[in-house]
């Protein structure tokens, strides 16, 4: 029976690949996180802005004219805060494209140390 003389390398190789598979998921999740809080500034400070603009409408109809100028301001800060989360996202994106790349390049070189092991 032949012994595999390279058993305790190709574990550590094997637990190499698990450990970047980890880090893999956890980046993962953590850029899920990320891209759920951002989301989730925007849909509030528009609930916020939406909630604004209904006092802002009260005002108005009673005749204050200060309220449209308020208005065109909240509008080019939702205008801001939208631009803001999309250009976060397409940032976000890229870094998870560098960062999957990475990972994969990784374990493609792990998988090919692993594999050039010999067994006898």
């Amino acid at each position: 029976m032949s012994v595999d003389r390279s058993a305790t390398e190709r574990a550590e190789l094997g637990r190499q690949i698990e450990r970047v598979e980890w880090q893999e998921d956890e980046f993962s999740e953590a850029r899920q996180r990320y891209e759920r809080s951002v989301e989730q500034f925007r849909e509030r400070f528009h609930a916020v802005g939406r909630d604004r603009e209904s006092s802002l409408g009260e005002r108005m109809q009673a005749g204050d004219s200060s309220v449209q100028h308020e208005l065109e301001a909240r509008r080019d800060l939702l205008v801001r805060v939208d631009r803001y989360v999309e250009e976060t996202s397409e940032e976000l994106e890229q870094t998870r494209s560098r960062v999957r790349q990475s990972f994969d390049d990784e374990l493609e070189l792990l998988a090919k140390e692993r594999n050039a092991l010999p067994w006898e």
